[in-house]
């Protein structure tokens, strides 16, 4: 980027920064509640022992369960215990609540940043400010910066593997991005677990970084790489896979020693998908196959009563078979959650849907409404971006990235903005592409016309 591209950059990451602030300071008093508070109870036990409290409690596992619990992966928790431990709160309440969410905040600005990194590999400098103007004062992000969770962790941390893969593809020596993607890409799991879904999209990035790299070698150095081009080729996906799977593996190390189970990253299929296919969310008038906790579901009583002297894995397990249960009695049922869901992604479901999914994370409908409203307009310029030339020159699994995002949430739950919060970038590049396409066009025509 020249320097006059950086300095604007630059100004718009701060006005990021300053329009997430503000929102903070607006919003508050801000209670958490649902998944927000047990972010908040996880970070002041890891700033105090350094790990989630392992008792063996009753209801000290998720979902009413005993014994130590590997429900909320770490990475998010462990980033606001840090910010526990640097403003002297360990022990949380009001005041580490809103250091907590200012460092969400700058959180979010890190994300304008990276996005606008992510578009300037991908579609150019104009497409990369103009992409970067729209996430700074997006609604749906903007309001979601300032609630505690883990999704805007992942954000950040999707878009920097994605980067460091796009990087790599133009890079004299892919390796070091190749690895640094794969760490990203485990961080991101680590994160929120269905980040895991980025990997796939990345080895066909590996794939073709390694093979850019071996044909641009010099005649003599390539000696190996032609006789074996599949060999080479294979080794970039290796190395992403070994970073991403070094970088979750003291968690899953940590899950062996204390749940004595194989739990990469989280326990939480259970409760995720009993909560989704079930008579109950399937029957539900207001919000078809709108995900409900368990414990609430008259048809979960008994294991509600039995999560008493049940683990937290013997919980999940009783659960997912539970789920399994109800697709095989109900085989389209994943078509209509995906259906239902999808409607919801897109704010098409209604607005007692987008209300219900604004009070889930403490969110008030009239700031809610807005975000819907931006979220349409926005989702308008990225459907017409797909036919520009500039979101052409973006490689093809570049959108593998959202479009199995998306897969990873309809199927389950697709509460807005929260879980559409890591797709929304990617609808931001698109209607930025749209903008700076009919901006070129626009001055073309100006310049081409007769005095």
């Amino acid at each position: 980027m020249e320097r006059r591209t950086w300095l604007v950059a630059a100004a718009i990451v701060l006005l990021a920064l300053a329009v997430r602030v503000w929102e903070v300071e607006r919003t508050n008093p801000y209670h958490p509640i649902n998944d927000a508070r047990s972010y908040l109870a996880l970070a002041s036990q890891v700033a105090h022992r350094g790990d989630y409290l392992n008792s063996d409690a009753p209801r000290s596992g998720a979902g009413g369960s005993i014994g130590p619990t590997a429900y909320f992966p770490p990475a998010y928790p462990y980033l606001l215990a840090g910010v526990d431990l640097l403003d002297g709160h360990p022990s949380g309440g009001s005041q580490a609540l809103e250091d907590v969410r200012l460092a969400t905040a700058a959180l979010g600005a890190v994300s304008v940043a990276v996005l606008g990194l992510v578009a300037f590999e991908a579609f150019g400098p104009a497409v990369a400010l103009v992409a970067m103007l729209i996430a700074a004062v997006y609604p749906p992000l903007v309001v979601f910066s300032g609630t505690p969770y883990s999704e805007n962790l992942l954000i950040a941390l999707e878009l920097a593997a994605v980067w460091a893969g796009l990087r790599s593809q133009r890079a004299a020596n892919p390796w070091p991005l190749l690895a640094l993607s794969g760490v990203f890409a485990g961080l991101a799991t680590l994160a929120h677990q269905n980040g895991v879904v980025i990997v796939l999209p990345l080895i066909f990035c590996a794939l073709q970084s390694v093979r850019r790299w071996s044909a641009s070698r010099p005649e003599g150095s390539r000696a190996v790489s032609t006789r074996r081009p599949a060999l080479t080729a294979v080794v970039g996906p290796v190395v992403l896979l070994a970073c991403a799977a070094l970088t979750i593996a003291p968690w899953t190390i940590r899950n062996a020693v204390v749940l004595h189970r194989f739990v990469p990253v989280s326990d939480e299929m259970g409760i995720t998908l009993a909560g989704t296919y079930n008579s109950s969310s399937a029957n539900d008038r207001q919000i078809p196959y709108r995900w409900k906790y368990y414990g609430n579901i008259p048809g979960f009583a008994s294991t509600a009563r039995a999560s008493l002297h049940l683990t937290e894995p013997e919980l999940s397990s009783r659960l997912t078979s539970a789920a399994l249960h109800y697709i095989g009695q109900h085989p389209l049922s994943p078509a209509q959650a995906a259906y239902h869901n999808l409607r919801r992604l897109l704010e098409l479901e209604g607005s007692f849907a987008w209300r219900a999914s604004a009070y889930d994370i403490g969110l008030d409908g009239g700031t809610m409404k807005v975000a819907v409203y931006s979220f349409w307009l926005v989702a308008l310029l990225a459907a017409a971006g797909l036919f520009t030339r500039r979101a052409r020159r973006a490689p093809p699994w570049l959108w593998g990235v959202p479009i199995l995002l998306t897969l990873s949430v309809i199927l389950v739950n697709a509460q807005t903005p929260r879980f559409r919060s890591p797709i929304d970038p990617y609808l931001i590049m698109l209607a930025a592409c749209t903008v700076v396409s009919a901006a070129a066009s626009l001055l073309s025509r100006r310049a081409t016309r007769p005095e």
